[in-house]
């Protein structure tokens, strides 16, 4: 065991969601608490995923580990690049598979061998059922993702990122990953407010995510940080109420450590998450110098000393502006030698070679467009 406390949190899930992969549920084998729901299936469709959607799927996919339905709120098209952080089993990597189709592709990351040989196990069934080749899994942390810049269009997770000992790094490698334009799609527990701290020092509970939940203003702060808009969080209080009605080993244990006449609902709540990253967009400083070139290569003398007055006005280094002037000057030498040739062209060319001028076409003002 490191003496690094990210590393220890690493460790202690990976081994309780390790034993959940092998004993083929979301119920731990240890004496003490379950992980997931023991009602996988009731717990699917009481968060909304459809009959349909659970009959394809592999057996053992659904182990009860979810809070939330991503697949539902991520409004998947065909085409699409999708990422699965902490994909399990694959639950949601293959009820995400034919959303997005043949063309399109789902990859699973998960830091835990045995869910992902687990989840690769079942892609044989997957193809059988769907006909689809568009799932894989990859091993990784979540923290540090094995994809390249800007090549997913959708980011899901389901009850996944509260077990992150770094949380920020999360949020900063999915504005990594995404491609401009591309959503984010995430179902999570957070906190209404703070947590007992002997509810936080639960192992149960985090494996359980309730221990590692965050509060709600904290999640869209590390969203915002890590440069992600349009960022929607909408609490789904049911689901925990329905674990506690379920009599569920973990959210009981919870509720006996909780002070007198309070519920488990008063403090943790689902939520669904969606955010946007931000297309490619000019900034004003990037405006500004465009327009001083332009301005050069327009002869623009009055748009020239606007633009420049502008630019050291919102703090535009001089040298920018001096490069900036080049470029346009360039660009206007490159406009007048081509205009040179084509000038040359036409003086060399015969009459009767040259094309009518504008036939049978006439300004608004009813002169030929060649007057």
């Amino acid at each position: 065991m490191t003496s690094d406390p990210s590393e220890s949190i690493r460790d202690t899930v990976r081994r309780g969601y390790a034993e959940i992969a092998r004993s083929g549920s979301g119920c731990c084998a240890g004496p003490s608490s379950c992980c997931g729901s023991s009602s996988p299936d009731r717990l699917a469709q009481a968060i909304g995923y459809t009959a349909d959607e659970l009959k394809t799927l592999p057996d053992g996919a659904n182990m009860g580990l979810s809070c939330g339905n991503p697949t539902a709120i991520a409004e998947l098209k065909p085409g699409q690049v999708v990422l699965d952080l902490g994909s399990g089993g694959g639950f949601d990597a293959f009820i995400a598979g034919p959303k997005v189709g043949p063309m399109g592709r789902v990859i699973g990351v998960d830091m835990t061998p045995d869910m992902v040989s687990k989840a690769r196990q079942g892609i044989p069934v997957y193809h059988k059922h769907t006909g689809l080749h568009n799932v894989e899994f990859r091993l990784g942390e979540i923290e540090h993702l094995p994809l390249a810049d800007a090549s997913v269009d959708v980011v899901i997770s389901n009850c996944v990122l509260n077990l992150s000992p770094d949380k920020p790094q999360v949020w900063r490698e999915i504005g990594r990953v995404l491609k401009p334009g591309g959503r984010v799609a995430i179902s999570d527990l957070a906190l209404l407010k703070p947590l007992p701290m002997e509810i936080r020092d639960m192992v149960e509970s985090l494996i359980g995510c309730i221990a590692g939940a965050v509060l709600v203003d904290e999640t869209r702060a590390m969203a915002e940080a890590s440069g992600l808009i349009e960022i929607q969080l909408t609490p789904k209080p049911g689901y925990v109420d329905a674990m506690v009605d379920w009599n569920d080993p973990l959210y009981r244990r919870v509720v006996e450590h909780l002070p007198e006449g309070a519920k488990a609902g008063d403090y943790v709540t689902s939520l669904n998450i969606t955010a946007a990253k931000p297309t490619l967009t000019l900034t004003a400083h990037i405006k500004e110098l465009i327009a001083i070139g332009a301005s050069v290569t327009a002869h623009c003398q009055p748009c020239l000393t606007y633009h420049v007055d502008k630019a050291r006005q919102i703090g535009i280094d001089e040298q920018e502006v001096r490069e900036a002037i080049a470029v346009g000057h360039q660009v206007e030498k490159g406009s007048m030698s081509a205009m040179t040739a084509f000038t040359k062209s036409v003086l060399d060319s015969s009459t009767q070679d040259k094309p009518v001028c504008c036939t049978g076409r006439t300004s608004p003002d009813g002169k030929s467009c060649c007057s």
